[in-house]
């Protein structure tokens, strides 16, 4: 019973350090040194969190989070920031609860608690992914305070009682188990959103090189069928050697343009899929590889209507509605405006048809 309470304790706390590392460092310190909080013998070390420095640091860390955490994709910069922060908080705070014990308990401890706060922190940071692509800025406030609530309260747990928070947590890994796959493709999306935007804000001194569908070089001149202004050759992106087997075996047609992108709402079995789309002289074709398989999405261009451009702070959306549905593109920031070329280019194909 009393390895039961201590992972308990230890696994509750790495739950609730990877929400809100400082809300709980917090919640911890200021309730053993007011007395709200009782540890037990085998966490009693968690007193050192009481200490007037620990608490001002946290403090201020956590005003900083509480404001950060409200802003839309402001959040999910700050969760970027936090991948490693919090599970290694949350591998130190269990360490430091349970003192001085043989080798292989606490090394346990320690990989348990700084697993499940990666855990914990990777699906916070997935949710707020999906939160941002809502038109209303009202639901990260809510998640925010919903969250801070949460880890409060499961620190209490954690600490007083530790058998129920090991069964919370249990359960929460299982579930994890099986929206972890759509969790991660929805940190990669913000991942790979935020490096994009970094490289716009600080481009590097590297000539641009235009690519073709083989990987070679294109002239100048080249993707420019449409006969319009836009310099569709840049909008050319090389895709890996595998895309491109699967490109010539099933559809042998040279784009007009394909740009990396995410697939949106309304693009069934493929949402939050990394891909490329790709515009041919008769459709627009979103090619992605997922699970180790290839997955695509082929849209008539003459079902195409009601297009429409949206500008976001990580990724710029373009929609459209087809015949059944509406579907939505989403694309890194670029120097070039990818979205935006993309739908002017489109709205002059369906023009020119």
């Amino acid at each position: 019973m009393e390895m039961l309470s201590l992972l308990g304790s230890t696994m509750g706390l790495g739950f609730v350090s990877g929400l809100n590392l400082y809300a709980a460092v917090l919640s911890v310190g200021l309730g053993i040194r007011l007395g709200l909080i009782q540890p037990y013998p085998g966490i009693s070390h968690l007193e050192v969190l009481t200490s007037p420095y620990v608490l001002a640091i946290a403090g201020v860390l956590y005003l900083v989070e509480f404001f950060a955490d409200k802003i839309p994709w402001v959040d999910s910069v700050w969760d970027t920031f936090h991948t490693l922060i919090r599970p290694i908080g949350a591998a130190a705070i269990s360490a430091t609860a349970i003192g001085s014990v043989d080798p292989a308990t606490k090394t346990m401890v320690i990989l348990l608690s700084g697993g499940v706060a990666f855990s914990g922190h990777s699906t916070k940071a997935g949710t707020r992914v999906a939160v941002n692509h809502s038109p209303e800025p009202f639901s990260n406030s809510v998640l925010s305070l919903f969250e801070d609530g949460v880890a409060i309260a499961g620190t209490w747990l954690a600490v007083t009682h530790p058998i129920i928070m090991l069964g919370i947590v249990t359960v929460f890994l299982i579930l994890f188990a099986w929206l972890s796959p759509k969790l991660f493709r929805l940190l990669r999306v913000e991942l790979i959103a935020t490096l994009s935007l970094a490289k716009k804000l600080w481009p590097s001194k590297r000539a641009y090189v235009l690519r073709g569908t083989d990987g070679s070089t294109l002239p100048m001149g080249i993707g420019n069928e449409l006969g319009s202004g836009s310099n569709t050759n840049a909008l050319i992106e090389a895709m890996p050697e595998r895309h491109n087997e699967y490109w010539q075996s099933n559809f042998h047609s040279q784009p007009i343009f394909c740009i990396r992108c995410v697939a949106g709402k309304g693009v069934k079995g493929l949402r939050n899929s990394v891909g490329y789309l790709r515009l041919t002289n008769d459709d627009l074709v979103f090619l992605t590889r997922r699970l180790f398989r290839f997955g695509t999405n082929r849209i008539d261009l003459n079902s195409i209507q009601d297009l429409r451009f949206k500008k976001g702070l990580l990724l710029d959306r373009v929609s459209w509605r087809t015949d059944k549905k509406r579907q939505t593109f989403l694309f890194f920031k670029h120097k070039l405006n990818h979205g935006q070329e993309v739908l002017s280019i489109l709205q002059q194909s369906k023009s020119a048809k």
